[in-house]
């Protein structure tokens, strides 16, 4: 088995980005007007580089994360896995690389704005529900301590994501 190699996204990778994205937001479990509305939003643009981290995994491009600093902490702006590619730790190893890029910025709460049915998926990563942010699947993970056991564990990255955003 290949190892997940987890890299820093460039400009140039923004249209397989979006690619997975696109995918990730038709696998979703709301009409097609919601999908239609909420795509256009989600999509990541070019000003997007300027005051976000991204992070990318695989060639082709299956998984992504878009990380912000924010006053409350780092937000977990965007956690997409491409839906042929789930189950394989994708998802997990992107939250690893969540909490390290959280830690390296000396941010201590990782924040994600997550959508209704990825609530489940962040709660196993060991994140909890918050009310520091004004949306209603607010989720949150204190890194002032040790990571949450089961974020490390191997149990967690065997969880099948599908699709996930901040």
């Amino acid at each position: 088995m290949t190892p997940m190699t987890i890299r820093k996204a460039s400009l140039e990778e923004l249209a397989e980005i979006n690619s997975v994205i696109e995918l990730c937001v038709d696998g979703r479990p709301v009409t097609d007007r919601i999908k239609k509305l909420t795509l256009p939003s989600l999509r990541l643009e070019p000003t997007d580089f300027k005051f976000m981290e991204v992070w990318v995994s695989g060639i082709p491009i299956s998984g992504v994360l878009g990380l912000q600093e924010i006053k409350e902490g780092t937000l977990l702006h965007s956690l997409y896995v491409d839906l042929e590619a789930g189950g394989k730790g994708i998802g997990s190893a992107l939250v690893k690389q969540a909490i390290q890029s959280t830690r390296e910025t000396n941010q201590h709460r990782l924040l994600v704005k997550s959508f209704a049915e990825s609530v489940g998926f962040f709660e196993k990563a060991g994140f909890t529900p918050s009310d520091v942010l004004d949306y209603p699947y607010t989720l949150e993970m204190s890194l002032k301590a040790s990571v949450p056991p089961l974020a490390e564990s191997s149990a967690f990255s065997a969880l099948s994501i599908k699709l996930e955003m901040g």
